[in-house]
């Protein structure tokens, strides 16, 4: 049976732990991974109040579920209208290419594709991005001048600000534009034209890419091994532009109802040869989750006090290295670590987190 079967399965049964409303639940093998994410993202706005936070960032914004909802489906709209998705258009199925640091914006562009049933690449550098043969990109702004030249069909969608002279598509005037539709232009417009298509999603590789689906069962897998419910705030640590942080990070959550911190920002993203201080960002993170705690009672309060991490080893030595980090740790409960290649869960014993005991993800070397 495919982790997508077993998702569907485990998740009405999930309903009645998690007070989550499944009842219109569809468990048919045939609907496809898009039908599904949909279903629960309508599920976790409805769950919620309208103005509580699904979304946290390193920079202090907050976006509620409804909001992230609604702009997963405007850009999944917008890649459908410009026929991202279009076969006969798109003869060569190119992706649409994609150069972003950790950001809301980042997460409502894969959750589109997703639900467009889009092509995704990414690359590690950006001279191996530049070479990409895409049908369009999106890029943080500094880069979107050198993106304008890459060979595509459209002009790049640049998050940030822009110069007025560059040849972009601001993702402010794109999100307005496609934006609430009239009734007859809803979400299930949308499923109806993405039925029968997957997207794929191509992480720092043009070769080897993973599909909706199995990215879905990831996120399922994730939800398991970490017991995430409604009352959880999931830090993805980890790059999103990774099967590991967009599909076991960022899906886990959506699926258990869970919300999520995401501590980076989105300043574009750096080479291989330059490090990115993750750590850095997930201690910041850590410490506006703490203080942000400290000033509540209430345990259902919309505090974004971090439950669960989805970390990488280096984050892991790095928080190690001082053990005054253990406060910071103080409310997190839970945890997956990336240790090595593949995609097994708990093939090895936790790993300890000063504490926090950190389920395995892939083979140690």
């Amino acid at each position: 049976m495919s982790p997508f079967s077993i998702a569907r399965r485990r998740l009405v049964a999930a309903a009645f732990r998690r007070q989550h409303d499944y009842s219109s639940f569809s468990t048919k093998s045939k609907d496809p991974t898009a039908t599904v994410l949909a279903h629960i993202l309508r599920e976790n706005v409805k769950s919620n109040a309208p103005d509580a936070t699904f979304l946290f960032s390193g920079n202090g914004n907050r976006m509620s579920h409804e909001r992230f909802c609604e702009s997963a489906f405007a850009f999944a709209r917008a890649l459908l209208d410009l026929e991202y998705a279009n076969v006969s258009a798109n003869r060569e199925n190119k992706p649409l290419a994609v150069r972003l640091g950790d950001s809301p914006e980042l997460l409502i562009a894969l959750t589109g594709a997703l639900l467009a049933g889009v092509k995704v690449e990414s690359t590690k550098t950006k001279g191996e991005f530049l070479e990409v043969k895409s049908f369009g990109s999106l890029v943080h702004a500094d880069l979107a001048s050198a993106a304008g030249g890459m060979i595509g069909a459209h002009e790049p969608i640049a998050v940030g600000e822009a110069g007025l002279k560059e040849k972009v598509v601001h993702w402010d005037v794109l999100m307005h534009a496609y934006g609430r539709q009239e009734e007859d232009e809803k979400e299930d417009s949308i499923l109806s034209s993405s039925s029968g298509r997957e997207a794929l999603f191509y992480f720092n590789s043009s070769e080897k890419g993973d599909g909706a689906e199995t990215l879905f069962g990831y996120g399922e897998q994730a939800a398991k091994a970490m017991e995430l419910g409604r009352g959880d705030v999931v830090m993805v640590g980890v790059p999103m532009l990774h099967a590991m942080g967009f599909g076991f990070g960022a899906l886990g959550a959506m699926m258990a109802g869970a919300r999520i911190m995401v501590p980076g920002t989105c300043d574009g993203v750096v080479d291989d040869s330059v490090k990115i201080d993750r750590a850095g960002n997930v201690k910041k993170a850590l410490m506006s989750s703490i203080s942000a705690s400290s000033g509540s009672n209430d345990d259902d309060s919309d505090d974004g006090m971090v439950t669960a991490m989805v970390s990488d080893m280096h984050i892991v030595k790095a928080l190690r290295e001082e053990d005054a980090n253990r406060a910071l740790l103080k409310n997190v409960r839970t945890g997956l670590v990336k240790v090595g290649g593949g995609a097994g869960v708990g093939e090895h014993a936790p790993v300890d987190m000063l504490g926090v005991p950190l389920v395995t993800v892939g083979k140690m070397k």
